[in-house]
């Protein structure tokens, strides 16, 4: 008992420190203790205009300017200047909760249905939407494929058949990203196979959505005119 006393007492002495050498040493082990972190959840959102909103109303609750990084051509993420632990919050974030375009092949009817729903209208989605509808699938589709161009057998009347030069790239304009911003349009490769099927891929490397990130930057800029101005908001590609 005496001897844990003892320790104890020894224990509570007051910390010295001590140089040797250029270095400082104490003769108490110390520990950190850390201040609680106080971290914001990231609310989410399915619109840009919600994102602007949010902004506007709670801008002056943040020591700083807020960060607004269009992560991609689908997902805004609103950030925060550095705290006093160098920690950064994600008050706000944004997701098209659109259904992207996938590239491929669909039967006949689906793809009527996805031009009609899913495409904003063009003259090329109007020339395909026509061109599918008239593919005779009773007893097959007839092509001629030299991977450069494609000819197709389309019903004519109800009994006669033509043979169609088939356009080998279309530009067409897919919801691909938010709808408060212009779709890109980019060039797609039609293929048609001889079950009736219709494949559609991309054929623009990707550069779409280096455009959709453009078009989100603009309309956030717009929207968020005076506040980029004075600085309290920086918009982020």
């Amino acid at each position: 008992m005496i001897q844990k006393a003892l320790q104890y007492l020894v224990g509570l002495k007051d910390n010295k420190t001590y140089v040797i050498g250029g270095k400082t040493y104490s003769d108490n082990q110390l520990h950190y203790i850390e201040e609680p972190i106080y971290k914001r959840r990231t609310v989410e959102f399915g619109s840009l205009d919600a994102i602007v909103k949010m902004i506007k109303t709670e801008l002056p609750d943040y020591d700083g300017p807020l960060f607004v990084r269009i992560t991609n051509h689908k997902c805004v993420d609103v950030i925060t200047r550095p705290n006093k632990q160098e920690n950064r919050m994600v008050p706000y974030s944004a997701h098209c909760t659109d259904t992207e375009f996938m590239e491929g092949w669909r039967e006949q009817d689906k793809a009527i249905i996805e031009l009609r729903s899913r495409f904003l209208p063009t003259e090329d989605s109007d020339y395909l939407i026509n061109l599918v509808s008239r593919i005779n699938n009773d007893e097959g589709v007839k092509t001629e494929d030299n991977g450069v161009s494609q000819t197709v057998v389309v019903k004519k009347g109800v009994q006669l058949a033509a043979t169609e030069a088939v356009k080998p790239r279309l530009n067409l304009t897919p919801f691909r990203t938010f709808r408060e911003v212009p779709q890109p349009m980019s060039e797609f490769i039609l293929r048609l196979d001889e079950n009736g099927r219709i494949g559609l891929f991309e054929a623009d490397g990707g550069m779409w959505k280096i455009e959709a990130k453009i078009n989100i930057q603009t309309y956030l800029e717009t929207a968020l005119a005076d506040e980029v101005k004075f600085g309290a908001v920086v918009i982020m590609i």
